[in-house]
């Protein structure tokens, strides 16, 4: 059977360690004075080389052929440690070894003097996963073991790990890996295997592996079996992504207000196996390189030199507030996507609330006033009304508005002042009582509480009937609060803080007929909004 590039050129030396220059310096240093400890914690992302330079620290301290720190390799206690033939160096994965007992059991072994070794080595992977009964149990060993034992914890969480067993450790932080050095070992390993990989090629499987050699390898064998030439071409297909050009215009898209644009660009990433949860970490990735290079000039670690020129190029297309407000929302998206059923909805939520939450031109509303008519040709064309006339035409129009809410503002807030009123829609005609005041404030005060919500709001309008708040915005908005209580909730707060008002909050429908909608069949109801923002739907 074929041996893994990964597992086939996994160093055996300190010296072929890549990009852990630091950690290999100090252990080596150790070694040759005398000094090691009893008890190291390995800390790090995947494949990075934590469980790798533990197997080396084992050799180094057992072999008896050092020289310059470094274990010989070729002496019988170097080879049978490689091979697993020697017992006194011990390997456990706690993710499935995490009980007490098993703990137990591997602390009763600790009293016993190696075989062959000099000191006996238990190497614990993905430690975080024992169970606190288990971490108790290793504790006091672990604080005052035997002199001939030595325990190597590595694991990928180091937050989960108790703080009473890291402070009992000496601590090494394995960082990521640069890509120019994932990139360089890359070409090694296929020039050794008779790979003819190009440099675009080990520059995309660098900076796919994200600071991961294990990965980087693994997909180079996955490239590598198709025809033994890998390519840029190759590297994108068998990985399943595509250049960052897709980044640059789904962001532009955003920027220019084009929400069918952008959702035409996420359907095709879809159909192209891309997967919304590896999507969304890469568009809030490129809007942290876009404030990265507006408010310092950084050099970007991920990028080459051209893609750098292209982010300090396009972030003066950007305010610092705009692309904090991005994150926001994307980061708010992130911490929804894992609760989701469906993740591909969540992104374009997202998504539709960057690029402002309209798809079109707003329709005009037959029972508002012209003040109303003043606000939509405002927002809908970006032509402001002529200043005199808007003014009358405001305060005309706020003079009958305060006296037909006053009224029912003093009869209903006392009421709903006393008892929580109900989150339903309405299911009949009401009368309107018009356009609700200070919405924008209202908005405004939402926006501080839930970013999304605030950002679908945008440009939207608020009715007040007898008994209701009616929400005039675009369909996904009013998906958006109707399929989560705690948004109606929110818009509830803000108004009642900003009016003194606490009324159930409901849809606006064209006309003076309110009703209660309640579609079970969600698919029909996502096309039918995917069919307004302008997608192309086929229907069987």
């Amino acid at each position: 059977m074929k041996l893994a590039l990964y597992r086939k050129y996994r160093p055996a030396q300190f010296s072929d360690v890549v990009g852990q220059e630091d950690i290999i310096t100090a252990l080596r240093n150790q070694i040759i004075a005398g000094r090691t400890g009893h008890a190291y914690l390995f800390t790090g992302v995947r494949g990075t080389g934590k469980t790798t330079v533990a197997r080396m620290l084992a050799k180094a301290v057992n072999c008896p052929n050092t020289k310059d720190g470094e274990p010989c390799g070729e002496c019988e206690i170097c080879r049978g440690i490689d091979s697993g033939a020697i017992l006194d160096v011990t390997e456990i994965d706690a993710a499935s070894n995490n009980k007490v007992d098993d703990v137990r059991d591997l602390l009763d072994e600790t009293s016993y003097t190696p075989a062959v070794c000099r000191m006996r080595v238990y190497i614990v992977d993905e430690v975080h996963m024992l169970t606190m009964q288990a971490f108790n149990a290793l504790l006091k060993t672990l604080e005052e073991p035997p002199q001939h034992v030595m325990f190597i914890l590595a694991t990928t969480e180091v937050q989960k790990v108790p703080a009473t067993i890291l402070s009992r450790c000496q601590r090494f932080d394995f960082k990521r890996i640069p890509e120019d050095m994932i990139a360089e070992r890359v070409r090694y390993v296929a020039s050794r295997e008779g790979i003819k990989v190009t440099d675009e090629a080990s520059s995309l499987i660098a900076r796919l592996a994200d600071g991961a050699l294990r990965d980087a390898l693994s997909l180079l064998d996955t490239c590598a079996s198709l025809d033994g030439n890998v390519d840029e071409e190759v590297v994108k297909r068998l990985a399943g992504v595509t250049d960052r050009e897709y980044l640059f215009d789904l962001a532009g898209c955003i920027k220019n207000r084009n929400i069918t644009g952008a959702l035409g660009i996420i359907s095709e990433l879809y159909n192209n196996s891309m997967d919304p949860v590896r999507l969304l970490p890469e568009l809030i990735r490129h809007y942290r390189n876009l404030l990265m290079v507006r408010v310092g000039k950084v050099t970007l670690n991920d990028c080459s030199s051209a893609m750098q020129k292209r982010y300090e190029d396009e972030s003066g297309d950007y305010s610092e507030t705009e692309i904090l407000d991005c994150l926001d929302v994307l980061s708010d998206a992130s911490d929804r996507m894992s609760r989701s059923l469906d993740r591909e909805i969540t992104l374009e939520l997202a998504v539709i609330a960057l690029a402002g939450g309209r798809s079109g031109t707003r329709r005009p509303s037959p029972t508002a006033g012209s003040a109303s008519a003043a606000v939509r040709r405002e927002r809908g064309s970006g032509e402001a009304p002529a200043p005199e006339a808007a003014k009358e035409t405001v305060n005309d129009d706020k003079a009958a508005l305060k006296e037909k809410t006053e009224p029912a503002a003093e009869k209903k807030a006392p009421a709903a002042a006393e008892q929580e009123t109900s989150a339903e829609e309405p299911q009949a005609a009401e009368k309107t009582a018009g356009l609700l005041d200070r919405w924008d404030d209202c908005v405004a005060e939402i926006r501080e509480k839930n970013r999304t919500l605030g950002a679908l709001l945008k440009n939207s309008l608020a009715h007040l009937t007898d008994t209701h708040l009616l929400i005039e915005a675009n369909p996904m908005a009013i998906k958006f609060i109707r399929d989560n209580e705690d948004s109606r909730t929110t818009i509830k707060e803000a108004v009642a803080s900003v009016t003194g008002l606490r009324l159930p909050v409901g849809p606006w429908k064209d006309g003076s007929e309110i009703r209660q909608e309640k579609d079970d069949n969600g698919l029909e109801e996502f096309l039918r909004m995917a069919e307004e923002a302008g997608v192309e739907v086929e229907r069987e």
